[in-house]
């Protein structure tokens, strides 16, 4: 019977200390000063405890000391997960880094941490050396070492990365997880658990054991199978996430969505048509808005008229690899704060579609989401010649995509309009398309829904089909293109800036696949636009925290050229940001 209730016992404390180490890692920043406050406390009793039962071999010196090792570990923890003592890169690996030097990043993410741990192991120790009751110290020591081969496997690739138990502030890290099937270090782990298991469990069923020895070395055995459990939830498809579901509940609940996101190359029309999904929305549905630009200066945010909806903007344009793990967490920052029952996302023209829809696909995201709508919108106009520069991204677009909005067919005639439906058809047979101006459907075609069917596998840095060195992407640099974004702090006429969108469009300053931006003229505003080699200018109702600026992407810009043409006809422009 001691030794059952030994058993219960450790995995009562462990679960207990464990689920509330992750609920207030999960609640806001301001709180972590007064947690790490308390647990620096709780850790100075711990090794005082550890000190004191260090001589007593009786039953509750077992359980003291058990506990005061389980409670010393717990600050390293708290100390940890809330960014206090963690390591001197606060920065996900950069793209293409991998070998050693990724390895050297990753330890510089938790240097302190781990210098922290062996100070903490020294301490515990020196505190009980020499002393019969060790079951404290090696408490600490097991769970050091479930801490280093659990975290050394996550590192070297395995199936469960459990991702949604990272808090905001470390979502870093994300960048040093690898998803694959098993490495060649996961053995060795569980077969040395496996084997200490053993040796501690005889030792508490040993004849002539005391109730001193039966209980430690219970509370020993447990925690080593644990151990071995911990291991291979991360290569089991184990319902990890409902073990610890009470912790989460810090991070607020989220409530079932629907997520409905607009795609299409460089001025293809995604804001407008966003406007229209948003004017036939559902006032009793709570909508949110995520606009995702590309450069420093957004400009979409601004221009979404959102009615009853939020919007919400994602700047620093591609929803890509190395920005997925900033897209997920400020997704579910806003489903728990807004809990909306309708997501509408826009990411830039030069977005990673797949590597949004595996946004979606994240454990953090994916047991929310009711159902997942695409909507590709195409330059009918513009198709042709981008679709000749841009095979690779347009045929990744037309692979996913259940529906296509072929807009602007005001401005084809019948017999490019048909080359365009064609080209999309031989890409995607199972599509429907439906025509649009304006991003207007024509007709009443607009009844379709585009529900995705079965949406790809997220994308993971260092699964078996990832090559670090060589990932393919199709952000701004794989396309060929750059950006430059400037603030306007002068004023603009209509005919200055169509003068000037004309030069742009010339080619005078590079080739500019998109320009985008807002201007003051006098005491109103202008809304102007390149898109497929057309420039518009039209009347702007800005917001209270708008500012004139302008973004452009294209291929061979003239920064310095463009700095000056902005700046002529209204003195006072400056260049702010360039990409």
């Amino acid at each position: 019977m001691t030794i059952a209730i030994a058993l219960v016992a450790a995995l009562v404390l462990w679960w207990a200390s464990t689920v509330l180490i992750i609920y207030l890692d999960g609640l806001r920043p301001w709180t972590f000063k007064y947690s790490f406050a308390g647990a620096t406390l709780v850790m100075a009793a711990s090794l005082w405890g550890l000190h004191e039962t260090a001589s007593d071999t009786s039953l509750t010196g077992a359980y003291l000391a058990f506990v005061a090792g389980l409670l010393a570990w717990g600050w390293q923890e708290v100390s940890f997960y809330m960014g206090i003592v963690t390591g001197p890169r606060k920065a996900a690996c950069p793209e293409g880094c991998g070998g050693w030097k990724h390895f050297g990043h990753a330890i510089q993410t938790s240097l302190w941490h781990e210098l922290a741990i062996i100070a903490s192991a020294v301490a515990v120790v020196a505190l009980t050396w020499g002393q019969p009751n060790q079951f404290g110290t090696w408490t600490f020591m097991i769970l050091w070492w479930m801490h280093q081969s659990a975290k050394l496997n996550v590192f070297l690739g395995v199936r469960n990365l459990n991702e949604e138990f990272l808090p905001e502030h470390l979502t870093f890290l994300k960048g040093f997880l690898n998803k694959r099937a098993m490495n060649l270090l996961f053995p060795f782990s569980i077969t040395i658990s496996t084997v200490i298991t053993v040796v501690v469990a005889q030792a508490a069923f040993a004849d002539g054991a005391s109730a001193f020895e039966q209980a430690g070395y219970s509370f020993l055995t447990a925690m080593m199978a644990l151990a071995i459990l911990e291991h291979w939830m991360l290569v089991l498809p184990m319902p990890t996430a409902a073990l610890w579901s009470a912790g989460l509940k810090s991070r607020g609940e989220i409530r079932p969505f629907v997520a409905e996101i607009v795609v299409g190359f460089l001025g293809a029309g995604k804001t407008t048509f966003l406007q229209r999904l948003l004017a036939e929305a559902d006032p009793a549905e709570k909508t949110v808005v995520l606009v995702n630009d590309f450069g420093e200066l957004g400009i979409d945010a601004g221009l979404v008229s959102g009615g009853d909806a939020e919007v919400v903007e994602l700047p620093n344009g591609c929803i890509c690899c190395s920005l997925r793990g900033d897209v997920t967490d400020r997704l579910r920052t806003v489903l728990a704060d807004m809990q909306p029952d309708r997501v509408l996302i826009e990411p830039s023209g030069v977005a990673d579609v797949g590597a949004l829809l595996g946004v979606l696909e994240t454990p953090e995201i994916k047991p929310h989401l009711r159902e997942t709508r695409l909507w590709t919108v195409i330059d009918a106009a513009a198709f042709v010649a981008d679709y000749a520069r841009l095979h690779d991204y347009f045929a990744v677009q037309a692979r996913l995509a259940p529906v296509f909005i072929v807009n602007k067919t005001d401005l084809v005639d019948g017999e490019e309009l048909a080359t365009v439906l064609d080209t999309l058809a031989s890409l995607n047979p199972r599509a429907e398309t439906v025509l649009a101006r304006h991003a207007q459907p024509i007709g009443h075609e607009r009844t379709v829904v585009p529900v995705l069917g079965d949406r790809p596998e997220p994308h993971v840095h260092g699964s078996d089909s990832d090559d670090r060195a060589g990932h393919h992407h199709h952000g701004p640099d794989a396309l060929g293109f750059e950006s430059a974004s400037l603030a306007l702090d002068g004023s603009l006429s209509s005919a200055q800036l169509r003068s000037l969108l004309a030069r742009l469009v010339d080619g005078e300053f590079g080739r500019i696949a998109r320009a985008k931006g807002i201007a003051r003229d006098g005491d109103g505003w202008l809304k102007f636009d390149i898109a497929g080699g057309r420039a518009s200018v039209t009347a702007h109702i800005p917001r209270d925290e708008d500012t004139a600026r302008v973004m452009l992407i294209g291929s061979d810009l003239d920064r310095e050229g463009l700095a000056t043409a902005f700046a002529e006809p209204a003195a006072g422009l400056r260049l702010v940001a360039t990409a």
